[in-house]
């Protein structure tokens, strides 16, 4: 996949996000229920905590045989489970500010790449004969538009 087209989904998933979040008043986001006990904060510190992750894995491309953590996990229930704990006592404030600051990072991580390195399904043997632009899309725009599905769904369910 082109770079160019990853960046447009990334845009067009974060574009989706913020209009699920639109006029939707502080309090309400700290109202648990969207997915399962998490609230839209709770949620957000999620897709934080993933893409941080990738922007990580992205930064340590000059080690094409150092496997990344992102790939590494193996019980992601687990795993989600012990990063909501650590961000659970976080302001809103300070969820929204890593929300928007890991995307910003994701773009720039993005657009250092090209397209070969993108599309080359055998240059990371940790990908596993996916395209790195796989590991990408899953983490860096469909996961948020998934969640950004939820969090629509929960305010129409609310009311909200």
């Amino acid at each position: 996949m082109p770079k160019q087209e990853i960046l447009e989904q990334i845009r067009e998933a974060r574009g989706a996000m913020l209009a699920a979040l639109e006029g939707l008043p502080p309090d309400a986001m700290l109202r648990p229920g969207v997915i399962g006990m998490w609230s839209v904060k709770d949620v957000l510190a999620h897709l934080t905590a993933w893409q941080s992750e990738l922007v990580t894995a992205l930064a340590q491309l000059d080690k094409p045989t150092r496997v990344p953590e992102i790939v590494r996990i193996e019980d992601i229930d687990e795993w989600n489970d012990e990063q909501y704990r650590a961000s659970a006592r976080r302001s809103l404030q300070a969820v929204m500010d890593d929300f928007n600051g890991v995307h910003k990072h994701l773009l720039k991580a993005v657009e250092s790449l090209d397209d070969k390195t993108l599309d080359d399904a055998r240059k990371f043997p940790w990908m596993e004969g996916e395209p790195l632009w796989y590991l990408i899309a899953e983490n860096g725009y469909w996961h948020e538009q998934e969640h950004a599905e939820n969090i629509r769904q929960w305010r129409k369910e609310q009311g909200l």
